[in-house]
C-alpha cells in the first residue's frame, strides 16, 4: 500500500519536540538536569538539521529549474549542509559541556518522531473510506 499523505516537516518537528520534552522529563527524574538539557539540545540540533534540509532541497530545485537540470551548486549543497552540521555536532560534543547520553537521546527523538508520523499516516490511509490495498497495485 502506498501512502496518499506523507508527514510534513512541521508534523515531524512537533512530534520531535513532544518526544524530547517527554524524554527530558524522564531523564530529569532519573539522572540530572544536565542530561535533560543535553537531550533538549540534541533534539533542537536535529530539528534545525531537518529545517535546513528542507531549505537546501528548495534551493536545489530553484537552481535546477532555470538550468533545465542539475547544477554543480545544487549537487554539492546537501553534502555541504551535512558537513556543516557534522562539524557543529563535533564542536558541541568536543566542548565537554554536553552530557553525551542526554545528547544522543535527544538526537534519537527525531528518528522516533519520523516513525510515529509515518505510522500515523499509514493508519490514517487504512482507515480512510475507499482506500484498499488492492487498488494500489
Amino acid at each position: 500500500m502506498r501512502l496518499k499523505t506523507v508527514p510534513t516537516i512541521g508534523e515531524i518537528q512537533r512530534t520531535t519536540a513532544l518526544l524530547a520534552l517527554f524524554a527530558a522529563a524522564i531523564l530529569l527524574t532519573i539522572t540530572s538536569a544536565a542530561t535533560a538539557a543535553s537531550c533538549i539540545l540534541g533534539a533542537a540540533l536535529m530539528a534545525a538539521n531537518l529545517f535546513a534540509l528542507s531549505w537546501v532541497v528548495r534551493i536545489i530545485f530553484a537552481l535546477a529549474r532555470p538550468a533545465g537540470g542539475a547544477t554543480a551548486l545544487g549537487l554539492i549543497a546537501a553534502p555541504i549542509k551535512m558537513l556543516l552540521f557534522a562539524a557543529l555536532t563535533f564542536l558541541v560534543v568536543e566542548s565537554g559541556r554536553v552530557n553525551i547520553v542526554g545528547f544522543i537521546a535527544g538526537t534519537l527523538t527525531q528518528f522516533a518522531a519520523i516513525f510515529i508520523e509515518v505510522g500515523r499516516a499509514s493508519i490514517g490511509n487504512r482507515c480512510s473510506p475507499g482506500v484498499s490495498d488492492r487498488s494500489e497495485s
